[in-house]
């Protein structure tokens, strides 16, 4: 049940910060005036914080269930390689060669971190 709990976490934490850019690419605004503070933000970027938010809570949920050394770095690299994944379809960024390697490294520790706490 742990590994449903940190996959919704990590789904939610990368879908979040995904909708939020691809919402503030378009109609983020934020003025201030002598009379008053208006915010003009898309569905999306509205859409991309609120499920930011859910993930912060999961997170804590997590973090108060879990050994730290296990969980952080497990939930940490997934949310950094399925962002990064996420980049490099969704806004066609590019990847550079250190960040392939990198990314392999990741994945490698997680795999580690994994099997060893087995």
């Amino acid at each position: 049940m742990q590994y449903v709990v940190m996959s919704v976490y990590v789904l939610f934490s990368v879908a979040g910060v995904t909708c939020f850019k691809l919402g503030s690419s378009g109609t983020l605004n934020i003025s201030m005036t002598n009379t008053y503070f208006s915010i003009k933000i898309s569905w999306l970027s509205v859409l991309g914080l609120l499920l930011y938010v859910v993930s912060f809570l999961i997170y804590m949920g997590l973090i108060s269930k879990n050994q730290l050394s296990y969980l952080i770095p497990l939930v940490t690299g997934a949310v950094y390689l399925l962002t990064m994944a996420s980049s490099i379809v969704i806004f066609k960024e590019p990847v550079r060669f250190f960040q392939l390697i990198g990314s392999v490294l990741i994945l490698a520790g997680l795999v580690l971190i994994h099997l060893k706490s087995k």
